[in-house]
């Protein structure tokens, strides 16, 4: 059951991240606009990087889910606890005027963190 929750979860992230990715990548002037910030040519460069960076690692959640065995899952299932807690942290305090975008992504970041959580959680009960 454990595979399962985490398996759903890291193909899940993988998904939305590649989307994320490729958004960035081909259009990183609208997601500068929807966070509020100005957009310049070196800030779209930076954000086409991150997308690219981004492309990778859902890639590479994608494999996880694939390959790994129930230790892997649990190790991958915990690091993704700390990266998005972390990115959720970093969120708030992104330069910019608050809006309903950067509260949905913080609330995003906060959910992922959370869902993997208890998929861990419950893995004691299913020993």
């Amino acid at each position: 059951m454990l595979e399962y929750r985490v398996t759903l979860l890291l193909r899940s992230t993988a998904l939305l991240l590649g989307v994320m990715a490729l958004a960035l990548i081909i259009r990183p002037g609208n997601a500068i606009s929807i966070i509020g910030l100005t957009s310049s040519r070196e800030l779209e460069w930076g954000f086409r990087l991150t997308g690219v960076i981004s492309l990778a690692l859902a890639a590479c959640l994608s494999l996880a889910a694939a390959f790994l065995g129930e230790r892997g899952l649990r190790q991958t299932a915990a690091i993704m606890i700390l990266t998005s807690a972390a990115t959720a942290v970093l969120l708030l305090f992104m330069p910019g005027g608050w809006n309903l975008w950067q509260i949905l992504l913080v609330l995003l970041q906060v959910a992922v963190a959370a869902g993997y959580f208890f998929a861990l959680k419950g893995r004691r009960r299913n020993r």
